[in-house]
């Protein structure tokens, strides 16, 4: 039994120092070795913090813990807070209304408590988004050979935020923790303190770059999110209605990295989200058709190359009479013509 409660251990003047790879024994042990890190990194010169925000449960964990250091005024704590949120345009809708909410919520925390919390929503270049790239240049789906996908979506926009609030007392804290995979596990191995993780495994280095729940339990991360956030007036029981318990890794629902989109499946099957079937069946078709060698110009080296322009316009077709159906915004008015643009410029068409 941890002798301590979570709202105690705000008020330590000394932390443990811990080994990240090793798990907690407790939920308490736990969120006191974050707490730690987090006093180390203020010690070490980061007073400034920078969270890499996804929607998941590791990095809403991740955020509820360092804003609420902030808004607690501990002698210790940062003087500053920002939250940054990478929308790839591609989320699965209900976790991206989540994540929405959850931001708004930190905004109106922030407002009410005078607090210097900034929130920042960072999206793809339009020429950069995904729709743009498979329906525009004619990219085939990502795959583990070709994986495109994760730097020009999520890292490059994370960039240039970190890149405009650059400072040599900026850390930049990610909700990756050990146990998810093998390849995680193994990257931050590689590094005590300068790694970051983007959601597909890609790394990003930063200096500075800090991983304070590295050492969680998944079950303690669901406990936290369902019992204490809640206390606290964090609006995190709508993540664990929807994924509660669960490993399964949050992402876009056109992804075609994974065989099977656990994270979808388990979306789908809470009453009022049926509707996410027609987005995993287009998820397939999208896989199938550009995974299709007859969908593809050979290039002269007889290799299959980008998609045939009629192959792109009927998926184009496609998307937009799905988007109507269900009467939510699967592709931006911007990427659309963004798209008919590049059409109408592209002088080598089905040629290379």
């Amino acid at each position: 039994m941890y002798k301590k409660s979570i709202d105690d251990l705000f008020n330590q003047e000394v932390f443990p120092l811990s080994d990240a790879k090793t798990p907690g024994r407790t939920l308490e042990d736990s969120f006191e070795r974050s707490l730690g890190k987090l006093y180390q990194a203020v010690s070490g010169g980061y007073s400034h913090w920078a969270i890499t925000y996804s929607g998941g449960k590791d990095s809403t964990l991740l955020t509820v813990l360092a804003c609420e250091v902030l808004k607690r005024r501990l002698p210790w704590g940062p003087y500053a807070v920002d939250v940054i949120y990478s929308d790839t345009l591609q989320e699965i809708p209900p976790m991206h209304e989540i994540a929405l909410n959850f931001l708004n919520h930190i905004k109106q925390l922030a407002q009410e408590n005078e607090l210097p919390i900034s929130v920042h929503i960072t999206q793809p270049d339009w020429q950069q988004t995904f729709w743009f790239l498979i329906l525009g240049k004619g990219y085939p789906a990502p795959h583990r050979r070709f994986w495109w996908c994760t730097e020009r979506l999520k890292i490059k926009p994370v960039k240039k935020v970190l890149q405009n609030l650059s400072a040599t007392n900026t850390g930049v804290l990610t909700g990756v923790r050990f146990g998810e995979s093998d390849r995680r596990d193994g990257r931050l191995k590689q590094s005590a303190t300068c790694l970051g993780v983007g959601e597909c495994g890609q790394v990003l280095r930063y200096q500075g770059a800090l991983a304070p729940i590295a050492h969680w339990k998944t079950c303690q991360v669901w406990d936290f999110l369902a019992i204490y956030a809640p206390l606290w007036g964090w609006p995190t029981d709508k993540v664990v209605n929807l994924y509660g318990d669960t490993s399964a890794r949050f992402g876009c629902w056109t992804c075609t990295l994974v065989d099977k989109d656990r994270a979808l499946e388990i979306a789908m099957q809470r009453n009022g989200n049926e509707y996410l079937r027609h987005l995993a069946d287009f998820r397939q078709k999208l896989l199938e058709v550009t995974s299709d060698p007859t969908s593809r110009i050979l290039r002269p080296n007889g290799v299959p190359g980008k998609l045939k322009m009629k192959v792109r316009q009927r998926l184009m077709e496609e998307l937009i009479g799905l988007q109507e159906k269900l009467r939510l915004v699967l592709i931006r008015d911007e990427e659309i013509q963004a798209i008919q643009n590049f059409w109408s410029q592209d002088e080598k068409g089905d040629s290379y």
